[in-house]
């Protein structure tokens, strides 16, 4: 009978497949490339290349936008000589107005706090391990939330809407687009930057190695 000691293998050494649960041992990958399942063929995980950089630029450029979003003029109507403009935040203060509360909230929600709150987790956790700030157990807090709110986050459901309600009310007025539905338009384009450019394994390497 063989009575050695098994080694224990640490976690971090392993991996599972999200398909099929096959467990892995963690290949070291070239930056640029990308690890599939043995069984099932599916992405283990990516090893993109200045992740943190880029991710980084996304996330502040998609705060900027959001911030003119909200604070520009969105839509302006003009018929019969009357013209008047709203914002984002104007159709929210109408839906509460008229006895959608809970719908006004919701929208106020996907559409301004969430994003925000999710793009300022983003640039602090990437501009502490950009500059190399140490790791904090509030940095991987902060990541796992971020990645909590992303599919809640939806400006460009929001996008989907008006442009549903322009072609309806288009017979009707003349309608102009504001500034704020340019960078509405930017927001979205950074927030699917950001899911092209973050590598979230790289980003929980670091994360989880890195002592504060």
């Amino acid at each position: 009978m063989n009575n050695k000691p098994r080694r224990k293998i640490p976690f971090d050494e392993l991996i599972a497949c999200a398909s099929c649960d096959w467990l892995h041992f963690r290949p070291i990958i070239e930056p640029g490339s990308r690890a599939s399942c043995a069984r099932c063929g599916h992405e283990l995980y990516t090893r993109k290349p200045f992740s943190i950089d880029r991710t980084l630029a996304a996330a502040l450029a998609g705060l900027i936008f959001l911030g003119l979003s909200l604070s520009l003029p969105f839509l302006s109507l003009s018929s019969g000589g009357i013209s008047s403009s709203i914002s984002v935040l104007d159709a929210v203060g109408a839906l509460w107005d008229s006895n959608m509360r809970w719908l006004g909230l919701m929208s106020l929600a996907m559409i301004a706090l969430l994003p925000t709150l999710r793009l300022a987790l983003l640039v602090w956790v990437m501009l502490r391990l950009r500059f190399r700030l140490g790791v904090k157990h509030s940095m991987r807090v902060a990541m796992r939330w971020a990645d909590w709110m992303e599919p809640w986050a939806m400006a460009e459901i929001f996008m989907v809407g008006v442009v549903v309600s322009l072609v309806k009310v288009s017979d009707l007025a003349t309608l102009t687009v504001g500034p704020a539905f340019w960078s509405l338009l930017g927001l979205i384009l950074t927030t699917s930057l950001i899911s092209i450019f973050l590598c979230k394994d790289s980003v929980w390497q670091l994360l989880t190695t890195r002592s504060a």
